[in-house]
Order: structure tokens, then C-alpha cells, then sequence
């Protein structure tokens, strides 16, 4: 066990100490060999054979170096090493001393943590997240396979993978468990570890798993949330190309545009955070509602027309927001000025009015971004490149006259994944915080067609603007969907190329609706609510809190209604429901 993260001079400091005793200890035996030499010439009664005389010399570590036994004058070397050795003893006696002691107060502290996260994996993401949860305020115990130097964290080493380590991070007693790992698999081994631990009655362990591949994190997310959470951990997967997208569209803002004069967006290259991205910023433009024009969107890339269908099946709103152009170019040939030129083969790119660089590879992506001088004209901020982390280029771009690198008047921006991804307000965005997100869309989008708006609905906000009560609300309802969806028999999966036909039977939206009544009376009814006359000044009275069967028919078809609105909500997620059992069987 070990500190973590940190360092710096009086790391360095410590090191040159160590040097030095080491030296020391070196010298010691040196000076001893040739000082024990000259000197049992004159005392024939000790040998004088080489191992002899290395045998005395580290005798004088321990202080009972025979021939010294007898006295005399000694030789300057010998009389310096006699000292010397047992310095550096002592010293090397007082660091074991020092390094157990810490490790044991390390275990110590480790050990009476409670409700602390414990971060999993060696690699830029967990040390950059582990970082800022401890400048958040929020304790932490990184789980690395190497010990990690420094006091900014306190550190495990061992292999994560294993309940034994994990017990000893304290991640039985800990708030949120983050799996880092660079390897998917492994992180799935973790927080199969993780379950395993015996936990005290409370809160459940939150656990958040990192994968790579963003089809596999939304068909791991999928079979969770079908699950219901009866893993005994508050399980989700999170993908940091997925993650950070989902940042940048929300900075952008691009549902802050005229509606009715939409910003062209070009996109160049498909990578699974150009697939994310195009995907986000469609949904903020979807908010606009259907009065709006449609988003202008061109992807290039060497297989952009088939990356353009593949999504359009899988998000159904897309092609209802989105008008899409797209160019088929290798990367070897790939060159944004000839897109853009008047004599461009198949026609010129229309003139994009907010640029994403989105290559595969980050020298490619900057390369891309300060050659396509045509990009160069936009207002500040139009032209953004993405990188893997923000790095050397992130920081050296600048409209200062002290930074290293011009950003042409602000236009040219860098933007690192990691760096955006790896924060705990991003990563704590679970699939149920996405769903609930994609049922308050639902409802602002329905009821703006309705012809409600923010004077008359305080409901018609982003979800950024949205209450915590009204929030706390489309969670709950969004956890539910595993438990509505294995009572009738179905599942929940990534939608495929090809999605499967569903629709809900007459006699499946009757069980459902009864199972959402049941819930919301549930949820009303811990927060405080009650059906009949008020009991004391603090109760609140609702008319619907009764049965089923003694509800207006007015109200059971709201319920009805919002259960027959949830294969689409997911669907616009890109979700899908599957029967597990087919009609007639």
C-alpha cells in the first residue's frame, strides 16, 4: 500500500537522500577493505585473505568487527569506515522503521474510510478522475497493479479484479467505485468483484465501468437496466467518447439558433466520437420542436454515406431533424480545401457554418485543422479539433501574444476527450439520468405541439433548467422501464441496422398502466402526499392517490398513454424492445 499521486521537489529531495546513505554505505566497505588490509599486517593472528578482510569490513556494520577487538592505532581509512558503517545501519534501520510504520498508518486510514470512492486502473483517465474527486472534495483510494508515489491519494496495489484488494481499498464501506482500467473485460471483472463484497445495509455501491466500444456499452447498459438492479451494486457502463460528446454538444448550445436559419454543421471523419457527436447535437436541435428547419449536417469520411444510414435506423428522429450530406473519401485522400472548392468532384461542400475535426488519429485531426485554410473564416470558435487528450496543442494554442501557438482570432479550438470525459458530474450520468433525460424531451416536444410553453407549462426547460423534483420524477420512471418490460415478457436492446418491429398489445398497456399508477402512487405518497382531506398543515392532497379501479377514466388513459409512449421514448434513444416470447405460444 502506498501513497498516491504527487511528488515534485520533496520527492526529489528524498531521493538524493537515499543516494547519499547509499554511497555511505558503499564507501564503508571500500575504506574498511583497504583499512583492515594494512592493518592485520601487523596482527598475524587474523587472516589477511581477501574474503577475509571483506568478511571484517562488513562486520563493521553490526559493530563487532573482530580484529578491531584488540585495539590500537588504526589506519585514517579504516578508522573512517568504522563509522561510516554503522551510519548508514542506522539509517537503513530507521527507514524500514519508517516505510513499515507509514504502510501500516496507510492501512489504518484506509481502512476507517467510509463513504469514499475508489478509483481502479493506472492509466491517464483513472489518475485524471481520481484527481478531481479530490480537488471536488471527495476522498480517494486508487487501485493501481503498481504503487503510486506521492499524499494528494491514498493508494492499493493489486490486481483490481480481486474482491481481496477491493476489501482492502474499502470499497465494501465506499460511496462509488470506478473502474479505469484500459481494458473493457477487465473493468467488467471489477465490478463483478465488486458485487461480491459483503456491503453493510444502506445505500448501494455505485459502480461505473468504462468500454471502449460504444455498441457494446449500450448493450451492457441494456441488459442491466433489464435487470432491475437485483445485482446488489447500482451498476452502469460508461463509454468516454460517448461521455464527452454529450459535453460538447450541451456547451454548444445549438438549440439557442433561429430555428427557422439552422448553422451547417460539418463533421469530418466517423469515428465512434463523430458518430456520438452528430447524434447529441441532432437531439438538442430536436428541442426547437417540429416547426424548426432542419440541421444541416455533412459527414466526410471513407464510409460516411453507410455510417449515415446505420444511425439513421438506429435513431429514428434523426432523418425528422437532420438534413444529411455526405462524402465517401479515403483518409490517404482526404483533403477538406478541394471538398470546398467551386470545382469540387460531385459538387462543393455547402460552406459549413461550425466545424468538427474528428480523425482517427490526433496528428492527422491537427493536420486536418491547420491546413483547410477555407475553414479559416468563421466566427470565433467554429473550427474545433478532436484530440484524445488535450495535451501539448491544447495548451500552446492561444490569441495572446504569449502563447506559443496562434488559434487564428480565436476560431481554431482543441478539444480533449479525456480530459472533458473524466469527471465525475459526466461519468455519473448513467443510462437512467439518459432515459429520464429522453422522457422529459418526449414530453416537452408533446406538449409543445400542443401549443404549450415556458408562460403557461414551468415544465417547457432543458433538462440543465429542469427542477430537482420534476427530475427525481423522470429517474423514477426511467429505472422502471426493466421491471415494465420483463412483466410483459420483453427486453431491452441496442437498435440494430435493423430495428425490430414492436407495438404494444391492448391487454400489455392495461398491466403496464396499472404498474405505473402503482409506482407514481408510491413515489407520491413517500414524498409526502396524500389522497383526502389533509391531516396537518404540511400534507398535500392529490385526488388521483387511490386504486385503479376507482380512478376517472380520464386519468387511467393519461397512464395509458404514457406507458404506450415508451417503446418511442427508447427508440429515440436508440433502444429497442424485443419479445422474449412470441404471440400465440
Amino acid at each position: 500500500m502506498a501513497a498516491g499521486q504527487g511528488g515534485g521537489r520533496p520527492a526529489r529531495s528524498f531521493t538524493v537522500f537515499r543516494f547519499f546513505f547509499a554511497a555511505t554505505a558503499v564507501a564503508a566497505v571500500v575504506l574498511g577493505y583497504i583499512g583492515f588490509r594494512a592493518y592485520v599486517r601487523t596482527r598475524p593472528e587474523f587472516g589477511s585473505d581477501p574474503f577475509d578482510l571483506l568478511y571484517y569490513s562488513l562486520q563493521l556494520f553490526v559493530l563487532s568487527s573482530a580484529p578491531l577487538d584488540k585495539g590500537g592505532p588504526l589506519p585514517a581509512a579504516l578508522d573512517i569506515a568504522r563509522y561510516a558503517a554503522p551510519l548508514a545501519t542506522a539509517y537503513a534501520v530507521a527507514e524500514t522503521v519508517r516505510v513499515l510504520g507509514a504502510d501500516e498508518i496507510r492501512r489504518v486510514r484506509v481502512a476507517r474510510r467510509r463513504g469514499h470512492a475508489v478509483v481502479c486502473g493506472s492509466g491517464q483517465p483513472a489518475l485524471l478522475l481520481a484527481e478531481r474527486l479530490r480537488a471536488a472534495g471527495t476522498a480517494v483510494v486508487v487501485v493501481a497493479a503498481a504503487r503510486q508515489d506521492g499524499d494528494t491519494f491514498l493508494s492499493v496495489a493489486g490486481d483490481a479484479r480481486r474482491p481481496a484488494v477491493l476489501r482492502a481499498a474499502g470499497a465494501h464501506r465506499a460511496s462509488v467505485l470506478y473502474a479505469c482500467e484500459d481494458g473493457s473485460g477487465d473493468n467488467v471483472l471489477i465490478a463483478s468483484a465488486a458485487q461480491q463484497l459483503a456491503r453493510p445495509a444502506g445505500e448501494p455501491l455505485r459502480v461505473y465501468a468504462s468500454v471502449d466500444d460504444p455498441d457494446l456499452c449500450s448493450a451492457l447498459r441494456a441488459r442491466h437496466l433489464a435487470g432491475g438492479g437485483r445485482s446488489g451494486i447500482r451498476l452502469d457502463f460508461f463509454n468516454v467518447d460517448e461521455a464527452a460528446a454529450r459535453l460538447l454538444a450541451e456547451k454548444e448550445r445549438i438549440e439557442g439558433n433561429d430555428p427557422a436559419r439552422p448553422p451547417c454543421v460539418l463533421i469530418v471523419g466517423q469515428t465512434p466520437f463523430a458518430r456520438s457527436l452528430l447524434v447529441e447535437l441532432a437531439r438538442r436541435w430536436r428541442l426547437l420542436g417540429p416547426s424548426a428547419a432542419k440541421l444541416p449536417v455533412i459527414l466526410v469520411g471513407p464510409t460516411a454515406a453507410s455510417v449515415v444510414e446505420v444511425l439513421v435506423r438506429r435513431y429514428e428522429f434523426l432523418p425528422e431533424v437532420c438534413h444529411f450530406t455526405s462524402r465517401d473519401v479515403p483518409d490517404a485522400e482526404l483533403d477538406v480545401n478541394a471538398l470546398l472548392a467551386p470545382a469540387a468532384s460531385g459538387g462543393p461542400l455547402p460552406r459549413p457554418d461550425r466545424v468538427y475535426i474528428c480523425r482517427d488519429a490526433d496528428d492527422l485531426s491537427l493536420t486536418t485543422a491547420l491546413t483547410a485554410v477555407r475553414l479559416w473564416n468563421g466566427p470565433p470558435g467554429s473550427l474545433t479539433v478532436r484530440l484524445a487528450q488535450q495535451g501539448p496543442f491544447g495548451r500552446a494554442l492561444g490569441h495572446d501574444d504569449g502563447d506559443l501557438l496562434d488559434d487564428l482570432g480565436g476560431r481554431l479550438r482543441v478539444f480533449g476527450v479525456t480530459d472533458a470525459a473524466c469527471t465525475p458530474e459526466l461519468i455519473g450520468d448513467d443510462l437512467v439520468e439518459q432515459l429520464a433525460r429522453a422522457f422529459h424531451d418526449a414530453y416537452v416536444l408533446a406538449r409543445s405541439g400542443r401549443g404549450d410553453c415556458l408562460h403557461t407549462n414551468a415544465a417547457m426547460v432543458p433538462w440543465e433548467q429542469l427542477p430537482d423534483t420534476l427530475r427525481r420524477a423522470n429517474r423514477a420512471a426511467a429505472a422502471h422501464v426493466g421491471a415494465k418490460l420483463r412483466a410483459i415478457g420483453c427486453a431491452l436492446a441496442p437498435r440494430a441496422d435493423a430495428a425490430v418491429a414492436f407495438a404494444l398489445r391492448d391487454d400489455e398497456v392495461e398491466t403496464l398502466a396499472k404498474m405505473e399508477h402503482l409506482r407514481w402512487m408510491e413515489e407520491r405518497t413517500a414524498d409526502g402526499w396524500v389522497h383526502g382531506p389533509a391531516r396537518d398543515d404540511a400534507a398535500r392532497i392529490h385526488p388521483d392517490l387511490q386504486s385503479w379501479e376507482r380512478l376517472p377514466e380520464t386519468v387511467r388513459e393519461k397512464d395509458r398513454d404514457a406507458v404506450r409512449d415508451v417503446p418511442g421514448i427508447l427508440a429515440s434513444a436508440g433502444f429497442q424492445v424485443i419479445r422474449l416470447v412470441q404471440s400465440g405460444r
